[in-house]
């Protein structure tokens, strides 16, 4: 009982900060990258050209995730995560579409001239990226179910999605970043209202 109170406790706290840390980089996403952050992303977007094998860490990120995982938590028993998976999209769109609205931050190929590969936009808000921030909400949910050094794994996704996002040429570093904030403070706020089975840890 109180590690439950514990683990809700946390989940409230890390989700309030890292949603004020996705709040607080809008100003400075609302401008076209300083210097620092386009040598960045130069040094990501050209890193060895076109990649086919990225396309898989990126499928963390796309929308079937959540509600895959939703179904997954229904079909196998698990009802705080069939809820909360259940909810983590919508709720992560309307947020994510919420702040391109009044961000709008340019794409990379509306400031600079970058290298574009497989389906990276040209255009449209760039701020934060969807794909890190679905990415990084599924690791969140999924982890407390899997054995502790899968979660090293679910990490490593979160990166590599958030990475290929850069070096495909369709969002800038810190578009990237916003989207992790985005993900952890979803999932964990989900933790926060609707729990975690007694017996994760």
């Amino acid at each position: 009982m109180v590690e439950g109170v514990r683990r809700r406790r946390t989940d409230g706290c890390v989700a309030m900060l890292t949603g004020l840390l996705y709040v607080a980089l809008c100003p400075r996403a609302a401008h076209d990258p300083g210097g620092v952050e386009r040598s960045a992303f130069r040094m990501v977007n050209q890193a060895g050209g076109a990649v086919p094998a990225l396309r898989l860490p990126q499928q963390l990120g796309t929308p079937w995730v959540l509600p895959g995982m939703a179904l997954a938590g229904f079909l196998t028993r698990r009802p705080f995560l069939a809820v909360s998976a259940g909810l983590a999209l919508p709720v992560e769109k309307a947020l994510e579409v919420g702040v391109k609205k009044v961000v709008r931050r340019r794409r990379p190929a509306e400031v600079l001239d970058p290298e574009l590969h497989d389906d990276a936009p040209t255009d449209g808000p760039s701020y934060p990226s969807g794909h890190a921030a679905i990415a990084a909400c599924a690791a969140v949910l999924a982890a407390p179910y899997l054995p502790r050094y899968a979660t090293y794994g679910l990490a490593t996704g979160v990166g590599l999605t958030t990475w290929t996002r850069v070096h495909q040429g369709a969002h800038f570093p810190l578009d990237g970043v916003g989207g992790v904030l985005l993900g952890v403070s979803v999932a964990t706020m989900l933790n926060f209202a609707f729990g975690l089975p007694p017996s994760s840890s």
